[in-house]
């Protein structure tokens, strides 16, 4: 019905914008302009469900994930570019549907065991650390509540490792709140001098009521 009509149109959600940042589907053009942003450097792949990328196929890799996920409409993955700073990109962020896992990237060892009903969607987002502490993964999940809301979901998760405390603050000042039913337990490859860890990730989530305006797009520090 609603939900997947609104899905179908995801044309008009390849591009959309926030007060500082673009969000756009990304292509293989953008490939060595992600490569040099954030999926190289071990501490923002931390706590990340794929290895850190090792050369440039592992980033085309992705982008073609990224066109299989748009294409399935299994959801929608997209770059984070500055408008401040010449479109440079510095992160990412994305929506998962209906129990899909976010986490099967390209390399990724980690399979969800969790399979979520079509009206809930995961979030995921990552940002290069030159950029970190400026308040634009906030920002940019802020973003994904809007495309939520209009996408018919009603209900967003996010498992965070308890130790990301930086993830678990912008999701609380997205209005997240712990929920045990959002738990997952999910090997995260980078940990153990990345031999891979297997861990309980505590689960964050916030229910959106589709009667509600969506939240308006202010940043705050």
């Amino acid at each position: 019905h609603n939900q997947t009509m609104n899905r179908d149109v995801n044309k008009s959600f390849e591009a959309l914008q926030t007060e500082r940042l673009f969000l756009r589907r990304p292509t293989v053009k953008d490939a060595s302009a992600i490569y040099a942003s954030y999926p190289t450097d071990p501490d923002v792949t931390k706590y990340l469900l794929f290895p850190p990328h090792k050369s440039i196929h592992d980033t085309f890799d992705f982008i073609k994930w990224a066109d299989d996920m748009w294409e399935r409409k299994g959801g929608f993955t997209f770059i984070l570019l500055s408008k401040a700073d010449e479109r440079k990109v510095i992160g990412g962020v994305g929506l998962g549907f209906g129990g899909l896992d976010m986490g099967e990237e390209p390399n990724s060892k980690s399979k969800s065991e969790q399979n979520y009903s079509s009206s809930v969607a995961r979030v995921g987002y990552v940002i290069e650390k030159d950029q970190w502490g400026k308040g634009y993964a906030t920002e940019a999940c802020k973003k994904m509540i809007e495309l939520a809301v209009e996408c018919g979901i009603t209900k967003l998760v996010a498992p965070v490792h308890p130790d990301n405390l930086a993830s678990i603050r912008v999701l609380e000042k997205c209005g997240f709140k712990e929920d045990t039913t959002a738990s997952e337990t999910l090997v995260l490859p980078n940990l153990n001098e990345g031999k891979g860890k297997k861990v309980k990730l505590i689960g964050l989530a916030r229910s959106l009521s589709l009667s509600e305006p969506p939240p308006t797009l202010t940043w705050e520090d």
